[in-house]
């Protein structure tokens, strides 16, 4: 493990603990349990798109809409989603865009920004999508990013999914020629789990990704995240409450979904000595999506994110490399 994870770890321990508030509702956690369930293609139709402003070469819109996941349990404050769309002033109006989804802690788009600036300048859009539950979605009494039940943390991975498939194909039909996903750690655990149920063709490139939240929350330095005690009260303890969250979200695991019907599009980053995702985790995703591509960041998940950037915008831009354009008629421009 590379010392910055360690550290990060020995500060995560100080932080508001996740699941303070228990499992959360028992059917409706039976119900988001029973495994990866796919969803139709939804569309948007009501997005609110800000005028351009210039920020430096670039061209930065904020944009809103109802999110098509909104219905049912996903609480008020997140059920309308929030983007920023960068595009590269030198590559014209509709350049090819990916999307970046949020690691965990990833309030706001400022992070995000910071990696994906060697991809703007080499003339790639970016779109920013604020996850529900964080940022100006989070929900009244929620610390930070410490989800209060199990449930929550379920609703906010599959509703990300599904307003980011509908973004993805939002981009194709305003008349992007291409478009690909990425995120860092959780982001890329959002964005391979995403990829698996968009119908067209996209370039996949998930950083530093566990094939599952389960070594994640259980093994590596984020498992003192967890409010133990809290799940423990109506399990049989602690290390119950360990053993049926790990078997809870194995059960949810990448490799429980179909692999990408074209693996090569895709592009896998593992840190070296990541002390948040347990190598073994990313190898297994490689192995399920037979014929993907792994590359390697130095030193550990932390180090990785702060000094990784342009080893992931060059694995971005060979991904892209490998997708033919769409061609589909643009959608009449935004008033």
């Amino acid at each position: 493990m590379h010392w910055m994870d360690s550290l990060a770890g020995r500060l995560a321990a100080r932080r508001p603990r996740f699941f303070e508030d228990g499992w959360g509702a028992s059917a409706l956690l039976e119900r988001l349990s029973k495994g990866p369930q796919g969803f139709a293609l939804p569309e948007l139709h009501e997005v609110t798109l800000s005028a351009p402003r210039r920020e430096g070469r670039l061209l930065v819109q904020e944009g809103r809409f109802p999110s098509p996941a909104a219905v049912g349990p996903l609480p008020a404050a997140s059920a309308e989603a929030r983007f920023q769309l960068l595009l590269p002033l030198e590559a014209g109006p509709r350049p090819p865009v990916c999307l970046f989804l949020a690691s965990s802690g990833d309030h706001g788009f400022g992070l995000r920004r910071f990696l994906a600036r060697p991809l703007l300048s080499q003339g790639v859009g970016v779109m920013l999508l604020e996850n529900p539950y964080y940022g100006s979605r989070r929900p009244p009494g929620q610390k930070d990013e410490a989800l209060r039940t199990v449930a929550d943390l379920l609703l906010m991975f599959r509703a990300t999914a599904v307003e980011a498939v509908a973004l993805l194909g939002w981009l194709l039909a305003r008349g992007h020629p291409k478009v690909g996903i990425s995120g860092y750690s959780m982001g890329g655990s959002m964005a391979a789990y995403t990829a698996c149920f968009f119908p067209l063709p996209m370039a996949v490139v998930p950083v530093a990704v566990a094939h599952s939240a389960a070594p994640v929350f259980t093994q590596g330095v984020l498992s003192a995240l967890p409010d133990w005690e809290a799940l423990g009260r109506t399990c049989g303890g602690a290390e119950a409450a360990r053993q049926r969250l790990a078997e809870l979200l194995e059960g949810l695991s990448l490799t429980q979904v179909p692999p990408l019907s074209n693996p090569r599009r895709a592009i896998l980053l593992a840190a070296r000595q990541d002390g948040f995702v347990p190598a073994a985790s990313t190898l297994r995703l490689l192995q399920h999506w037979r014929g993907a591509e792994l590359r390697y960041l130095r030193g550990g998940h932390v180090h990785g994110l702060l000094t990784g950037r342009s080893i992931i915008a060059r694995a971005i831009l060979d991904a892209f490399s490998r997708v033919e354009p769409l061609q589909l008629p643009p959608e009449a421009p935004e008033s």
